[in-house]
C-alpha cells in the first residue's frame, strides 16, 4: 500500500552501491555489513539525534526527516521485543507496512550514531545493531497507541537502548526489534515516566476534544488541502464499523487476545491503512475472521460481502489521497504532523 510520496534521501547516495550488491547470506564479508551499518546509524542519528526525552520539537523534526528518508526496508516488516531465547520464526512480533512503521514507531527513538554488527545464531541472519533510546516523556498523543496498557510493555520500551535490524537475502530490513542489551553510557538525563491510566480505549478524546493519538490519524499523513481527506475518513469509519460488527477488532488490537505470533493491528486509521490490502485478501479467501480458537469463523455471505466492499472502498480512497499527494509535491511546505481537529 502506497501511503504517499517518499523521496530518496542521502541514504542511497551514500550506500546505493552497497545495497546493489549480492544478496546477504551468512558468508557475507563483514566489511560490507559494517559499511551498511555505518550508513544506517549515521542516517538515523542525523534525522533523530539525542535530545531531552520530552522535547516535542525534536520529535517532530525527527518524524518529518524520516518521512523524507528512504531506508532499506522491505515492503512489510515485523517489529517487537527481541526475545533472544526464540528462533526468528517463533518470536511474537507485529506485522507492519514498512511506511507505517517508519512514520509511527521509528521516530519514538533517538540515535547516537553508534552501531555494531552480529548474526542471529540459529538462522545466521545478519543483524545491524544501532544504539537508540526511547522518548518516554512525550504527550500521550505522540505514541501510536497507549503502550502503557501493559506495564511490562511500557517498561520494555523505556529500558530499550538499541534496535536490531535483521537483513534478508535481498539486502532489505525485514525485522526490527528493540532490546535492552546495549549500553547505558549515552542515555543522558533520564527518569522513568508517569503514564496515564489506561481506560481500555485505543483512541480517545483529549481535553480539547481532539481525537488521540493524533499521530495515527490521516491528518498526520496527508495535508489538510488534500481533497480526498474527508471521503477517506468516512470510508475508514465505514470499514471500521463493519470490522467491529464481525468482531475483527477483538483480535487486531495491541491487547492481542488471540495471542497471535504475528499480530496485525487495525485499531487506528493509519494502522488499518497499512494492512488494508491484506485484509481484503483474507476476507475474500475466507481466512478471516477467525474465532477465539484461531479457526475460520463462518459469517453470513451478505456480511462478508459488506466488509469486503467497505474495505475496497477504503483502499480506493486511500489510493486517491496518496496519488494527490504525489501529484502535488510543490504544495508541501513541511510534513503534516499536527493534532487532528476532529
Amino acid at each position: 500500500m502506497n501511503l504517499g510520496t517518499w523521496t530518496t534521501s542521502t541514504w542511497f547516495i551514500a550506500a546505493g552501491l552497497l545495497f546493489a550488491a549480492a544478496p546477504v547470506r551468512a558468508e557475507q564479508p563483514s566489511a560490507a555489513l559494517q559499511a551498511r551499518a555505518e550508513v544506517l546509524a549515521k542516517t538515523l542519528a542525523a534525522a533523530c539525534p539525542m535530545a531531552p526525552y520530552d522535547n516535542e520539537a525534536a520529535f517532530q523534526t525527527c518524524a518529518n526527516a524520516l518521512r523524507q528518508t528512504k531506508l532499506p526496508f522491505a515492503p512489510s516488516l515485523l517489529w517487537g521485543g527481541e526475545q533472544p531465547d526464540k528462533q526468528i520464526k517463533k518470536k511474537n512480533l507485529t506485522h507492519f507496512n514498512s511506511q507505517v512503521y517508519q512514520t509511527l514507531y521509528l521516530p519514538l527513538y533517538m540515535f547516537t550514531g553508534r552501531w555494531s554488527v552480529s548474526e542471529e545464531p540459529r538462522s545466521h541472519t545478519p543483524e545491524i545493531v544501532v544504539e537508540a533510546y526511547f522518548r518516554n516523556t512525550m504527550p500521550p498523543g505522540n505514541y501510536p497507541y497507549p503502550f502503557w496498557h501493559s506495564g511490562d510493555k511500557w517498561n520494555a520500551y523505556e529500558k530499550s537502548n538499541e534496535l536490531r535490524f535483521y537483513i534478508d537475502r535481498d539486502n532489505r530490513i525485514f525485522i526490527v526489534t528493540r532490546d535492552a542489551a546495549g549500553s547505558e553510557e549515552r542515555r543522558g538525563a533520564y527518569a522513568p515516566a508517569v503514564t496515564p491510566a489506561f481506560t481500555g480505549d485505543w483512541q480517545w478524546h483529549d481535553e480539547a476534544n481532539h481525537i488521540q493519538p493524533h499521530v495515527s490519524l490521516f491528518s498526520a499523513r496527508f495535508r489538510p488541502a488534500n481533497p480526498y481527506l474527508d471521503n477517506l475518513d468516512k470510508a475508514y469509519r465505514t470499514f471500521a464499523l463493519k470490522a467491529r460488527d464481525t468482531a475483527c477488532l477483538d483480535c487486531h488490537t495491541p491487547a492481542n487476545k488471540a495471542e497471535s505470533e504475528r499480530l496485525v493491528l487495525l485499531q487506528t486509521p493509519l494502522h488499518a491503512a497499512g494492512e488494508i490490502d491484506n485484509v481484503i485478501k483474507a476476507v475474500e479467501s475466507g481466512e478471516m475472521p477467525q474465532d477465539e480458537y484461531g479457526l475460520r469463523k463462518d459469517i453470513p455471505a451478505v456480511q462478508r460481502s459488506a466488509i469486503r466492499a467497505a474495505a475496497i472502498a477504503f483502499r480506493d480512497r486511500l489510493t486517491m489521497a496518496a496519488k494527490w499527494e504525489t501529484e502535488h509535491p510543490l504544495a508541501r511546505q513541511s510534513a503534516p504532523n499536527t493534532p487532528a481537529r476532529n
